[in-house]
């Protein structure tokens, strides 16, 4: 098959790709679909291993124990490994397996439609859960980043000392660039290369969701606290700081995570300006380099 597949008839009513066909095209024409796939299970294949990689480190020499789950790193870690793969899995079915639908149903196209990016739908909206999710995804590294290197390490409570980064270990040394530094220019990366996603509409929607789940987060920190006695973050602990101090931190951290989704927002707008001459609307496609 051809290294460029056919793009769906985009939606007439938002003049739009479903997202899940743009995160399976890179807005830049230098990278290909067979690249673009490539691409996609190298990175895969990397946050996996990192990722196991990461939780021995965790469970061995940080002795971390239960809260291990509970941790903010670890589960942006999985999220983004989780949304790499679904969208490594949805770019080659795309590419190879892009007419199952019309062909006799039996298991094995039950299973390519399983694994190919479904439709999107106006009545379940699940395009805009999808985009939240990549949101998050792609959001979530960058605030974790944040709060290591600008929060944790300069107060002192980084479970590794900012200047026990490197001198220490190979192992230690990947552990923290990894969760604090490579995650994060994975996302970028992402979102500027690799998917040809639009800036997320509605805002109100996107900022709602990443609430939600932000709170949601705060919520599962303090389950943690009762199944491990022990809060993930110093400035949770209310017989540290205060319960003020506490409540004023559960707002800072999802100012942050709106802070970040602008970051990421901004991202999307200058790769959508720079690729913006590669659009060609005068045909019944609109083409994306591919």
């Amino acid at each position: 098959m051809s290294s460029s597949t056919a793009l769906l008839p985009k939606d007439r009513k938002k003049d739009d790709h479903p997202i899940f066909l743009r995160v399976c095209h890179s807005p830049w024409i230098t990278i290909g679909q067979k690249a673009l796939v490539g691409l996609r299970g190298l990175i895969a294949a990397y946050l996996f291993v990192a990722f196991l990689a990461v939780i021995k480190y965790e469970l061995e020499r940080n002795k971390s124990g239960l809260i291990t789950i509970f941790k903010f790193s670890n589960i942006t870690s999985f999220l983004q490994l989780l949304y790499h793969n679904i969208a490594a899995t949805y770019t080659v079915m795309h590419l190879y397996y892009p007419h199952h639908g019309s062909q006799a149903r039996n298991w094995k196209t039950r299973v390519q439609k399983f694994l190919s990016p479904p439709r999107q739908h106006s009545s379940t909206q699940n395009g805009t859960w999808f985009s939240i999710f990549y949101t998050a995804s792609n959001t979530f590294p960058l605030v974790s980043a944040a709060i290591h290197w600008f929060i944790t390490v300069p107060t002192k409570h980084a479970t590794i000392p900012g200047d026990h980064t490197f001198g220490h270990g190979w192992f230690t040394t990947f552990f923290v660039l990894h969760k604090y530094a490579i995650i994060a220019v994975i996302a970028i990366f992402e979102v500027f290369f690799l998917s040809s996603i639009k800036r997320q509409e509605p805002i109100g929607a996107h900022l709602a969701g990443l609430s939600f789940l932000s709170v949601l987060y705060i919520g599962w920190t303090y389950i943690g606290y009762v199944v491990a006695d022990k809060y993930v973050w110093w400035f949770l602990d209310h017989r540290q700081v205060g319960w003020e101090y506490v409540v004023s931190s559960w707002f800072a951290f999802v100012v942050l995570v709106k802070i970040g989704f602008f970051v990421l927002y901004g991202i999307h707008g200058l790769r959508e300006w720079l690729t913006k001459k590669g659009e060609n609307k005068n045909r019944g496609y609109q083409q994306l380099p591919q």
